[in-house]
Order: structure tokens, then C-alpha cells, then sequence
């Protein structure tokens, strides 16, 4: 073998090892997804999701434990009704259990819903107007389930706060309010 042959042969055993150790670097160093272990769920918000980017936070109870991976709209072409479904992903590792759970991933969720899990969107900056999701357990508000067709578990949601307050300022009798000083003023 001649030694350009054998420089050759150096150089790319180099090239090989480099990048064998940089992949093991990424696994153990790093802080990607590759060693979290993941859960995807999906949820559908009912009003405007303006705010709410993919990197979002997910929290529960304030506590970071994911992310928003996905946002979409759906419509269905015969009603015109529109959906957006939001997946996240939950880091399990961001969650600590007290005891040994047997049930499985999807038997767990179910009895969190049951127990009263919801997400709202909730604002992550006042000034920018960013969005995050915030699950919580809210027992006494109604499970609202799209079910539509997703590869992943769905979590109901509710009304954000601000949704809330605009509908009952929608609802406020304005004309009947307005009138009534007037009313009274020519008596």
C-alpha cells in the first residue's frame, strides 16, 4: 500500500471516529430529546390560538413539563366547522411519581380527565402576547372532547380567563344598561 493509500485510510478512520464520538457526545451531554422519554397528547381549543407558537411551554400548575410541537387547522368540507388541533409533548422525566404506577400510559391520562385534567391557554407575556398551555385539575368544569380523528390521546379543554370576561361582556345587555340613565333622567 503506498502512503497516500495509508493517509487515506488514517484520515478516514478519523473522519469515522470523530463523528462516532460526536454522536455519542449528543446522546449523553446533550440535552435533545434522544434519552427523554416523550408522551404526545392533542387538544382542541375552541376560540383563537393567536399567540400560542410551536416551542410554547406546557406546564402543569406552573411547573415546565412540555412543549408545543404541532398546531394545524382542520375543517370539515360538509358543516364548515373548524378545528386546530394543538399536539404537545410531555417530558415524563419532568415528572416524579410518589408510588409505582401499573396502569399504562393511556389508562393514566383517562383517569386524570376523570379526575378533572383540562387545559386553557393561558398568556405567557403580557407584552408580546405569547401563549402557553397550562394543564390543570379543574373537577368542576365539563370534559369538552372534539374526538376528532388523531393518532394521539386527546385532553379536554376550557375557556382561557380572557375568553371567559369577553363573553360576559358579549352577553351584557348594553342597550338595556344605556338606556336606563336616560330613562331616568327624563322622569
Amino acid at each position: 500500500m503506498s502512503d497516500s493509500g495509508k493517509n487515506q485510510a488514517v484520515i478516514g478512520a478519523f473522519v469515522v471516529g470523530a463523528v462516532v464520538l460526536a454522536v455519542v457526545g449528543v446522546i449523553v451531554f446533550g440535552p435533545g430529546k434522544v434519552v427523554q422519554e416523550v408522551k404526545r397528547d392533542v387538544m382542541y381549543f375552541e376560540g383563537s390560538v393567536k399567540g400560542l407558537n410551536i416551542g410554547a411551554p406546557v406546564t402543569f400548575r406552573g411547573v415546565k413539563i412540555g412543549s408545543v410541537v404541532e398546531i394545524t387547522l382542520r375543517v370539515n368540507p360538509e358543516n364548515l366547522k373548524f378545528y386546530i388541533p394543538v399536539v404537545i409533548e410531555i417530558n415524563r422525566g419532568k415528572i416524579e411519581k410518589t408510588a409505582e404506577v401499573t396502569a399504562s400510559n393511556e389508562a393514566a391520562l383517562r383517569r386524570l380527565i376523570d379526575r378533572g385534567l383540562r387545559a386553557r391557554l393561558d398568556m405567557q407575556s403580557m407584552v408580546t402576547g405569547q401563549l402557553l398551555v397550562n394543564l390543570e385539575i379543574l373537577p368542576d368544569e365539563p370534559a369538552r372532547l372534539v374526538g376528532g380523528e388523531h393518532q394521539y390521546q386527546e385532553i379536554p379543554t376550557v375557556p382561557s380567563s380572557f375568553e371567559r370576561i369577553a363573553k360576559t361582556i358579549q352577553d351584557l345587555p348594553v342597550r338595556q344598561i344605556m338606556n336606563k340613565p336616560s330613562a331616568s333622567l327624563t322622569a
